[in-house]
């Protein structure tokens, strides 16, 4: 696997322990949140959606792109009160060891697409 900077290794450890004020810690104040239901932005955002959506997010794969700020994820991810394992994927965008972008998909084509990389790997 690529190695996943630090940045987005301590993300994944915010979310899974439902710290949003770490989280809030490694974005910047513009952050990019989307999903399926949307995009907005905002670092308060950020933090509202890690203290409530109860994710927890298990990286398997990190696929570089030829944008270096930007690195796709693959990852296992759980939601509360859901037994399935679900497979997503999401797109970070980094500037200067922050994210500026956290943009989930429903999956790793979908992800690499979206950073303009498509699905050759």
């Amino acid at each position: 696997m690529h190695t996943i900077p630090e940045v987005i290794a301590a993300f994944h450890e915010a979310v899974n322990t439902a710290d949003p004020d770490r989280a809030a810690t490694l974005a910047t104040d513009d952050v990019q949140v989307g999903g399926p239901r949307g995009s907005a932005q905002g670092v308060d955002l950020l933090r509202d959606w890690v203290a409530t959506s109860g994710i927890r997010l298990t990286p398997t794969a990190a696929h570089p792109t030829a944008d270096p700020d930007v690195l796709v994820v693959a990852q296992r991810a759980t939601w509360p009160g859901d037994d399935a394992t679900h497979e997503i994927a999401t797109l970070f965008r980094t500037r200067a060891g922050r994210l500026t972008a956290v943009i989930r998909y429903d999956s790793l084509p979908a992800a690499l697409a979206a950073a303009g990389k498509g699905t050759s790997g």
